[in-house]
């Protein structure tokens, strides 16, 4: 019962996805004339003060889509600003990570467990407990070792409250967010020096964790192969 509950969810998550992406894309596709097409920045202005509800809407139904909400927060600052597009990423970044929290605190136990066995799920779960959860959350954000959906659900199967998992992922999301969203609102100058700042800020927060992997990999092999699994 309990699996045949979680194929339905799944079943109605994925038809929600379809829908929105599929109606905002055709809205798109409207708007071209003559094999024309308006660029992102024109689109999403064109809902007036309706975009940023609209760009939250893509932005979290997007989520399951790998790599998509990179672009997402790179278009926010395109569109919005370095600063309003921080501040919109990240507040839709976040609400859409409630999504897999939730999911794993009802229904996903088993595939989490799954994909994590041994002693480093135990190990996890103690670091998330009492005060420490807030700490957990926030270091998984600051340095994405782990998957983003792989984070929440994690975060979903411990003792972490809401209101915890909500100020951690805000805060530790901040630093990765406003590089995208910096280098996006930038690339209408690309020679300019916030243009290259905004590279060099984003080719830093996309190596860190590959930097801290290979040195734990290098520190702790086995550790880090119960991670991987």
């Amino acid at each position: 019962m309990e699996q045949d509950k979680q194929k339905r969810i799944n079943l109605i998550m994925i038809i929600i996805v379809v829908v929105v992406l599929g109606s905002v894309g055709g809205f798109y596709l409207s708007r071209c004339q003559n094999g024309t097409c308006p660029s992102v920045e024109e689109f999403l202005n064109g809902f007036g003060g309706w975009a940023p509800v609209i760009f939250a809407v893509l932005y979290i139904s997007a989520s399951p889509i790998p790599f998509l909400a990179t672009f997402l927060s790179a278009a926010a600052g395109l569109v919005f600003g370095p600063v309003w597009g921080t501040l919109l990423a990240i507040a839709s970044a976040t609400i859409s990570g409630l999504v897999p929290f939730t999911l794993a605190r009802r229904l996903g136990q088993e595939w989490v467990e799954s994909k994590l066995q041994g002693k480093k799920l135990e190990n996890l779960y103690k670091k998330a407990e009492g005060q420490g959860a807030f700490l957990f959350v926030l270091m998984m954000r600051l340095v994405p070792i782990i998957p983003w959906e792989i984070q929440n659900y994690i975060a979903g199967l411990t003792k972490t409250s809401y209101p915890t998992f909500i100020l951690a992922t805000a805060l530790g999301i901040i630093p990765g967010t406003f590089s995208l969203v910096f280098l996006g609102s930038s690339a209408n100058d690309p020679g300019s020096w916030q243009f290259w700042l905004a590279i060099g800020l984003t080719v830093t927060m996309m190596g860190l964790p590959v930097l801290i992997t290979l040195l734990r990999k290098k520190k702790d092999p086995e550790a880090e192969k119960e991670l991987a699994e």
